[in-house]
């Protein structure tokens, strides 16, 4: 079931701070970086090491995967409400960097 969009690049933090799932990042070390444009956006990295989560609201260039999107998309896809999937094929979510490691953020959030 979707809930509700965050509207902020602060509620985004929220969000992944409250679902990060550390079991499942366990040996995972991984460099992120959102590029988030339009009303509610900027830059955020996500920097993961084996289960720890930290998070730096600016964009670090040696971010190993880059998502170049619309931040409303992003808030949508964080709730639920879009398909990033779908979004990716239609050229609204662009990846810099290597895609199985892009895809393999999904599973270190918790849905809901």
């Amino acid at each position: 079931m979707a809930t509700s969009a965050p509207c902020s690049l602060d509620a985004a933090v929220d969000w992944l701070r409250k679902r990060f799932d550390a079991e499942m990042a366990r040996g995972v070390s991984a460099v992120y970086g959102l590029d988030l444009t339009g009303s509610g956006g900027g830059a955020l990295t996500l920097r993961i090491e084996d289960g720890a989560l930290e998070l730096a609201r600016s964009l670090d260039p040696d971010a190993e995967v880059v998502f170049h999107m619309a931040a409303s998309d992003y808030f949508r896809v964080l709730a639920g409400q879009e398909n990033p999937d779908l979004l990716y094929m239609a050229g609204r979510i662009e990846i810099d960097g290597d895609l199985s490691r892009a895809f393999k953020i999904r599973t270190l959030f918790r849905q809901g």
